[in-house]
């Protein structure tokens, strides 16, 4: 186990390091990787889904989600429920284990129906990743995020808000690629569009996220990425770090919602800003500045 490390150098070591400088994230699926870009637009409108996507990965949540749903030339989802030692033939009666969830990303301050920012500039277009959102719920956001195979534009009016593309899109079309099956009547929700069409290999394998890493512009550097962090505040508790545990290997995976498929993850808190990139030191996650 490695050694604590201790909050006060952990938060000069966040506070150095701003998250606009480490925007790629690279997912390793288990039939490939994708690089995700996040806020290409440079909107500070989407710091909290920033926040949001790195919080997830940083503590650990995303390890070993599964790809759940792969409608052809639609979306294919991720992030909303984890594939760790489960098969198509395994699977029990009420379906995945929900990924554990912060607090909601809220878009619609004021609860009238409308995204409360600008989103000029940003539309549901092949590539682009946004949230998964429960019906009519603008703030409904959490852990899954879905990409757009196609031109999904007619999502924008439904404030599903794109805060990512990935722009190699190779992986991603192996993915859709894959043969879809329908769990839903196997877990007791037949039709549930989160099980309908799951893609699986050619082994009859689940797709599940085996790594993630955040990738750097060219003058800055993270590499890890953190496979657990215990103690991210969470909501109504101080924003202080009690890190226990801490290791070299994370990965993210599950599924988004597209018009209705509504995911019921657990409401756990969000944590604050500051405590969402956890960088150690001696090369532990190898943070480095370079000029």
């Amino acid at each position: 186990m490695l050694r604590p490390i201790l909050p006060a150098v952990i938060a000069l070591l966040v506070l150095g390091a701003s998250l606009t400088e480490a925007q790629t994230v690279r997912f390793l699926t288990s039939v490939g990787a994708f690089d995700m870009r996040l806020n290409p637009t440079d909107n500070p409108n989407l710091q909290s889904h920033i926040d949001n996507l790195v919080a997830y990965v940083g503590s650990g949540r995303y390890h070993a989600g599964v790809v759940n749903r792969a409608p052809d030339g639609f979306v294919l989802q991720l992030g909303g429920f984890m594939g760790e030692g489960v098969s198509i033939d395994t699977l029990p009666l009420g379906g995945f284990d929900a990924t554990d969830a912060f607090n909601n990303v809220t878009v619609d301050a004021n609860n009238d129906g409308q995204v409360d920012f600008s989103t000029n500039g940003l539309t549901n277009t092949r590539g682009t990743v946004s949230l998964a959102l429960a019906a009519g719920d603008a703030n409904s956001g959490t852990s899954s995020f879905f990409v757009n195979i196609g031109d999904n534009s007619f999502l924008d009016s439904q404030n599903f808000v794109p805060f990512a593309v990935i722009d190699n899109m190779a992986t991603i079309d192996r993915i859709m690629a894959l043969e879809k099956v329908d769990l839903s009547s196997q877990v007791g929700q037949p039709g549930s569009l989160a099980y309908t069409d799951v893609p699986v290999t050619a082994d009859g394998e689940l797709v599940v996220l085996e790594s993630i890493m955040v990738i750097s512009e060219s003058s800055f550097s993270f590499e890890g990425p953190i496979r657990s962090a215990a103690g991210l505040p969470e909501k109504g508790s101080p924003a202080s770090l009690n890190i226990s545990d801490m290791g070299l290997a994370a990965t993210s995976g599950s599924a988004p919602s597209s018009s209705a498929s509504a995911l019921s993850a657990s409401t756990a808190s969000a944590p604050e800003p500051a405590a969402l990139v956890l960088l150690s030191l001696s090369g532990l996650l190898a943070a480095r500045r370079r000029r």
